[in-house]
């Protein structure tokens, strides 16, 4: 039973934000649309990591969580792609949507791909890592240490594993989706005491749901970009263009003249998103592209939006979740 399901990451949106206000010929350009690539390449291998995991006879008798981002400490954590959780175990499922031939040692993942070679981190460490902190985090909450595993599962069937003979824990450990059934069966059969029970399995959900922190990375910072170098305006799905304008009551664009209710929610998602979860009719005019002070004003009162300050010096408190869920009504 998956009690946490995955979701399209936060940097996705984020990106997509980002390329929506940057100019055409804006030298980061480039560098964000394959970050932005490869982010939705991950995604759908961990999408289709999640339809072998679904399919899995007996998926009953687990606990599963998708995307769970843990504490390591107050500044640390650790994220799991897929996390299965029984009454005998627990294993990991590390989601890699790699192309090109693959050769793992100790070190480093190396990949070989149009004559180029990349090097990696070596993503067997990184499950063991998070297996280990797993381990370390559920003892610390009383809760009796589980056997466990953990796997590297190469989605992209496009790839080709290379065997390492000399890294025994290639063959054991790095695997195709279709093999994660009998690696589960395995780890079954060689753990046939059950050693929680219903309660635990419970107080595992509730502390591992409490505990997920999703990640908030600052796009801006990353791609070394000033808020004065974004496009502002509204965004028109149609066009593809920052032409939604205020006319009569109504967001409507001026190239297609469609009207898009969604049109400034999107604006005040992509803002959160890029800038900030607080916004005041100065930042809101110049994100919008909106002239008017008192326009702008009338606008942000009707949102029924948790704010502090008045005047001019009011700021108005924009909630991510609800945003989202707005501009994709």
């Amino acid at each position: 039973m998956a009690k946490k399901i995955r979701t399209v990451p936060i940097i996705i949106f984020m990106l997509e934000a980002l390329l929506i206000r940057l100019p055409q010929n804006h030298p980061k350009r480039v560098e964000i649309e394959e970050e932005l690539s490869r982010r939705w390449a991950g995604f759908r291998g961990e999408q289709s990591l999640d339809y072998y995991v679904e399919s899995i006879p007996g998926r009953e008798e687990y606990v599963i969580f998708h995307d769970i981002r843990l504490p390591i400490s107050n500044e640390k954590f650790f994220q799991i792609d897929t996390l299965i959780i029984s009454t005998r175990f627990f294993a990991i499922l590390e989601g890699k949507n790699i192309l090109g031939e693959l050769f793992f040692d100790p070190n480093q993942l190396e990949r070989r791909l149009d004559d180029k070679v990349d090097i990696f981190p070596n993503p067997i460490l990184q499950a063991e890592n998070q297996q280990y902190f797993l381990a370390v985090m559920l003892e610390k909450h009383a809760i009796p240490r589980l056997p466990n595993a953990s796997f590297v599962v190469i989605t992209n069937s496009k790839s080709i594993i290379k065997p390492n003979p000399n890294y025994l824990a290639v063959s054991q450990k790095v695997i195709r989706p279709p093999a994660i059934r009998s690696k589960l069966d395995l780890i079954t059969n060689k753990s046939r005491n059950p050693v929680l029970d219903k309660k635990d399995m419970q107080k595992i959900t509730r502390l591992l749901l409490k505990l997920h922190t999703p990640a908030w990375p600052d796009v801006m910072a990353k791609f070394g970009i000033m808020e004065d170098e974004l496009l502002p305006g509204m965004y028109c799905l149609d066009c593809k263009r920052l032409s939604v304008k205020r006319i009569q009551r109504n967001w409507r664009c001026i190239i297609c003249k469609k009207t898009d209710i969604k049109a400034l929610f999107k604006t005040l998602f992509d803002y959160t998103l890029l800038l900030d979860s607080r916004i005041s009719n100065s930042k809101f005019r110049e994100f919008a592209g909106v002239t008017s002070v008192h326009m702008a004003s009338k606008i942000l009162k009707s949102l029924n939006l948790p704010y502090k300050g008045e005047l001019r010096h009011r700021e108005y408190e924009l909630s991510v979740e609800q945003l989202r869920k707005l501009s994709d009504m």
